[in-house]
Parts: structure tokens; sequence; C-alpha cells
């Protein structure tokens, strides 16, 4: 191996690096944030009166529920359930709001349905005046089945009446099916203006679906941040642990809770020009915060443990909307959308706030919907996700074989090179100065350019990211089937190790071995120091593949057996001669 592919093992180090850098430098400014929003946040919290109202770029204070409300403690739950096409909706009414929901067409383990929200203890809809408080006071509800709505409603002391309207989907098209429309109507029922404090509507909360799940994928987000995910409520480089995460924000356009595969996303529907009576605002903050799921409640939902020391942490939300006052018999209507459904980019893409962005696909976000698109249009034509990853592995492969062919031709041409740049290096092994200005000297003599042959490696490395963000949460491979993987969304485990518990994984090893076989075949230059380095590669690839989707390494076990059989087909090919290039005429 050359020095060509020290370059290319640099560049991709290079990339990395920046890479990390980059979401490193996101994070500081995400520090940087809610440092100055808890700031603000216990300034308000110190507040005595909850009744001037909160300027629209505040966080809503913690307003302490009236004694009407906590004397109503002890009312019973009442649970109500309400079909869609898709989803079973059941309905409670401690808190007015959706308590779970029961995935018809998608399993969580065990071929048991999936249920959403369903380690939460908070309402989804839930309003409250202080974020996580106040979440399952009592409200009166009527149901009405035939035209899938129900309707919510209570009044407190204050003689502020709140009726919740939900209607659930009576049709499973692609842009309705999972979105329940709610309606929020605040009444003032006094003799006396009221002004309502800053309130928060709650998403409900989200865990993993999987213990095995990567952590980083199950949080918190909203239209203008990164992804508030469990492992952010620890602390780390650039923050302390934190039981809450709260920040401030004008015209928040959506939050929600996701995990890696499934989310609930609320989004406030802005209607008309009414600014004034603030029908219709977006949303002026965002809470979420952790909380931990017992072992116990963990397998009697049918989930699988195989991490007995392992913790099962899941994560609520809420969006804060602003304060609005109310003269005496007036009302005030704000309309929200919550979809609680599968994280299906194809669904997300349709609605019109950009709830897609909750895919949270990284810097690579591009190529990883364009990768999901083709895949899943593969999929409508093939009837398989496996065949389709394939298929697709070798359409992005043979659209880059004259780059990799011209690479080859490169590498062969700098082997051919190799015994005068080895003369070089012994000539002035004392003098790294002259040396180098001598080789790149010998290239330019011979017209041979050093970095050709990293230019596949280079294209490779955003489609290998783009291929990492968009298969680790492609629910679409949920218990898709290839050979002996029961499911290309999860590793490809066929055993444990005993004592240890480590997995066997398989095609994390095949994709190693293809690695090796590819390297072991393609042109050779450069000392044996610089080949065993890179022979290091197949154990960084494996480092990312051997705990994710085995889809992954699927894909890349596929590229890597299109790059042997191009390596062989191209290996009878004339060899490339070496000639100087004549130099050009001095000018007179």
């Amino acid at each position: 191996m050359d020095r060509k592919g020290i370059i290319a093992v640099a560049l991709s180090i290079v990339t990395l690096v920046a890479w990390m850098y980059y979401n490193n430098q996101e994070m500081q400014k995400v520090a940087a944030a809610r440092a100055q929003a808890e700031s603000a946040a216990a300034e308000l919290v110190g507040a005595t009166a909850p009744t001037p109202a909160v300027p629209a770029a505040t966080a809503p204070p913690a307003t302490p529920v009236p004694a009407a409300e906590a004397s109503q403690a002890g009312v019973p739950e009442k649970l109500e359930e309400l079909p869609s096409a898709s989803v079973d909706y059941t309905f409670t009414n401690l808190g007015g709001g959706i308590s779970r929901m029961l995935l018809k067409t998608h399993e969580s383990e065990r071929g048991q349905r999936m249920v959403l929200n369903e380690f939460s203890s908070i309402p989804i809809g839930a309003i409250s005046e202080a974020a996580g408080e106040g979440v399952n006071t009592p409200f009166t509800a009527t149901i009405n089945a035939t035209s899938g709505e129900v309707i919510f409603d209570r009044t407190d002391a204050r003689q502020l009446q709140l009726t919740k309207r939900f209607l659930v989907p009576q049709s499973n098209a692609l842009d309705e099916d999972y979105i329940v429309q709610m309606e929020a109507t605040f009444t003032n029922r006094g003799t006396q203006a009221l002004t309502v404090p800053a309130y928060f509507v709650h998403t409900g909360g989200t865990a993993q679906v999987h213990q095995s799940d990567l952590p980083n994928y199950t949080g918190f987000k909203w239209s203008d941040g990164k992804l508030i995910d469990v492992t952010s409520f620890e602390g780390g480089w650039f923050s302390s642990a934190r039981p809450v995460f709260a920040e401030s924000h004008p015209e928040i356009a959506w939050a929600g809770v996701a995990n890696q595969y499934f989310t609930t996303v609320l989004t406030p529907i802005v209607e008309g020009p009414n600014v004034a009576a603030l029908v219709g605002k977006r949303g002026v903050a965002v809470w979420a915060e952790r909380f931990e799921i017992s072992d116990t409640d963990w397998k009697e939902a049918g989930r699988t443990t195989t991490n007995a020391n392992a913790k099962h942490l899941g994560v609520n939300g809420a969006l804060g909307m602003p304060a609005f006052t109310l003269e005496p018999g007036e009302s005030l209507t704000q309309k929200f959308q919550i979809y609680a459904g599968p994280r299906e980019y194809g669904r997300l893409r349709l609605m019109a706030n950009g709830e897609a962005e909750i895919m949270d696909l990284g810097m690579f976000g591009i190529i990883s919907k364009l990768l999901l698109n083709s895949m899943n249009w593969l999929h409508g034509k093939l009837g398989t996700y496996a065949l389709a990853i394939i298929v697709l592995t070798l359409i992005i492969k043979t659209l880059l074989w004259p780059l990799q062919n011209k690479a080859t031709n490169s590498m062969k041409r700098m082997q051919l090179l190799q015994p005068k740049m080895t003369e070089l290096r012994d000539k002035y092994k004392d003098d790294p100065t002259r040396m180098n200005t001598e080789v790149m000297k010998l290239y330019k003599d011979y017209g041979v350019n050093p970095l050709s042959g990293c230019l596949p490696m280079l294209v490779q490395i955003p489609i290998f990211f783009g291929f990492y963000n968009m298969l680790g949460k492609a629910v679409e491979l949920r218990n898709s089937k290839f050979l002996w993987v029961n499911d290309l969304s999860q590793p490809d485990t066929i055993w444990h190790f005993p004592i240890v518990g480590w997995p066997l994984n398989i095609l994390p090893l095949l994709m190693a071995v293809t690695m090796f076989w590819q390297m072991a075949i393609s042109p050779k230059s450069g000392d044996p120091m610089q080949q065993r380095i890179f022979m290091f590669m197949p154990l960084i690839f494996i480092a990312f593949c051997y705990n994710f989707a085995s889809a992954l390494a699927l894909y890349w076990t596929v590229q890597n057996l299109f790059s042997v059989v191009q390596l062989y087909a191209t290996r009878n090919q004339a060899p490339p001669t070496l000639q100087k290039i004549a130099a050009p005429p001095k000018r007179k």
C-alpha cells in the first residue's frame, strides 16, 4: 500500500474528526442556550403571582395547581378506547388526553403490537401551567365513536373553562393516518378579565423499543433544536447533569419525542393574522424530562432484557404556549395536530411545518433522504428490503465504476514508480525536506497524481454515513428478514458467548472478511509498515457496524464483493505505461 493509501486513511480520519468537531460545536451552542434559558427560568420560578402575561420570548412560569384541582385528586380514572384504521387510541379522563396508542401494523417484540406512550404517566395533549405538573387533573368526557370525536371539559377555581376536542382520523390515507386533531378552547366564565399564564401542552413520552437500541436515538426534539437524547441529562463535555431540560425560543413550529423507530409530534396550527387575540400562535418554550422504567414494568410490557445491569430510560416532553387575556365570556381556541406513529419519512414529509426533521438524519441528511427514497422505491418493485439494499448498492457501485477503475490504474502506475521512490528515500533519508521535494518532482515528471487513488474512498464516506444515519432509523426495515437475519433493523445476533454474554453477529464479520479480501488483491505499493496500518480499516468498520442495524453490514459487504469482482475483471487489462512527460518549451 503506497503513500496515497495512507493519505486516503488520513483524509477519512480527518473527515470523521471534522464531523465530530461540528457536532461538538453544535453541542457547545446548545449548552450555552441551556444555561441562559435555565437562568431565565430560575428567575421566573421565583415570581409569586401568575397573573401578568408572560412575554413570548420567555419560558412559562411554574404555577401551582389551584386548590380546587388538588381536592379532586381522588377521582378514579376512566379509560375510553376509540379505534382508527391503523391505531387503537385509549383516552383518559385524568389529564384529558391520549393515554396510549396501540399500533395495529407494527410489532414491538415477540409478536406483540407496538404501544406508544406505554411507560409515561403523562397523557398526550395534557395541558398545565407548569411542565410535568398538574397533568392528571380530572375532566368530564364525552365520546362519539361514530364521528371519532372525544371531548374533555373542566372548569377550575378561577372560572376558567378548558374544553379539549380530539378528532381521530377516519381515513388511512398517507397524509391523514396516525394524525389526531386537537382543539383547546379556553373560556372565561367569570365576571372579571382573566389573564391566563403561559401553559404547556405535553407530547407524552417515549422509550427505547429494544434494550439494545442506541440510546442517542431516543429523546426530545423541536423545530429549531437538536435531539436531546436520554444521555444528555447525564451531562458531558459541554454540560452538567440536569434533571430536566428547558429552553425558551420564539416561533417554535413543533415539538416531539422520538425513539429509534417511532415518534409523537405536536404542532400548533397557525390560522389567520389575528395576532392581537393570540389565535394560532406558535410555541415559545420547550421542556423535557428523563424518566427510568423499572425492570418489572419493562418485562411486564413483554420487552426482552439482555443486560441485567442496563437501565431502561424514557423521555417526556412538552411545548410551551404564550399567555393571553380573556374578557368575561370571551373564548380563545388553539388548534394542534398530533402525529403519533412510525418515524416514517414518507409520511412526515407530507406535513406542512417541517415535522420530517424529527428524523434527525444529521449533516448527511440530503444523502440519507435520497438513499431512503431510492430504497423504498426499489422495495416497491422487488418486494424485499434486503434485495432493495443489494440492488441499490450495485447501482451506486456501477455509477462509481469509472472512478474506481481510474483509481486502480493510478495505483498501478504508483506501483511502477515505487522503485524510483525507494531510491529517493534511500538517497535523501537524512534530509526529509529534500526527499519530499524530489518525490513531488518525480510525481510531476511522470504525471502521477498521488491523490487520485483516494477519490473513490472520499466519495464513499458521505454515502457510508448517509446509509449509517438512514438505516439506523428506517422503521421500514423492522422485522424485514434475509437468510438468517430476522430483523434488518437490528444486529443479526445468532448466539451469545457464555458468561460474558457478548453477541455473535455474522454479517459484520463477513463484511470484515470481504474487506481483507479486497485489500489483498488490490495493487500494492509502499513499505510493509504502511500496509499493516491500512489493514486496520476493517476493524474500524466493525466498530461502526457490529451492534448496528444488520442492513448496514449487508450494504458494505455487497459493495466489498462488487469491488472484488471489479478488481478481478480489470486485473488482466494491459498494464499502464510509465513515461516522463515532455517539459514545455521555455519561453524566449
